[in-house]
């Protein structure tokens, strides 16, 4: 019973909070602001996958999979974070 209710519960909140999403208009067509953050999280990730890879560390970071997707999240909420906090 109080798993239902909870449930029930996420998903109004979820629901409530579906139109909190800022939209950007880049020449003339609308885009989420998320999907411009990830797109240009994934430019930056590349650009800190060259550093890395010039200055010989590479090799030296564990399972590089892990590695590369913890920073592109951590790229994507950062400039999330940087360009649309309130």
């Amino acid at each position: 019973m109080r798993t239902r209710r909870s449930t029930l519960i996420a998903t109004l909140a979820f629901g409530a909070f579906a139109g909190c999403d800022p939209i950007l208009s880049v020449d003339g067509a609308f885009f989420p602001a998320w999907l411009l953050c990830l797109l240009s999280a994934g430019v930056l990730l590349a650009i800190i996958r060259a550093i890395v890879r010039r200055s010989g560390i590479e090799p030296f970071i564990g399972p590089r999979v892990t590695v590369y997707i913890c920073t592109y999240i951590a790229c994507t909420l950062a400039l999330w974070l940087g360009f649309f906090r309130t």
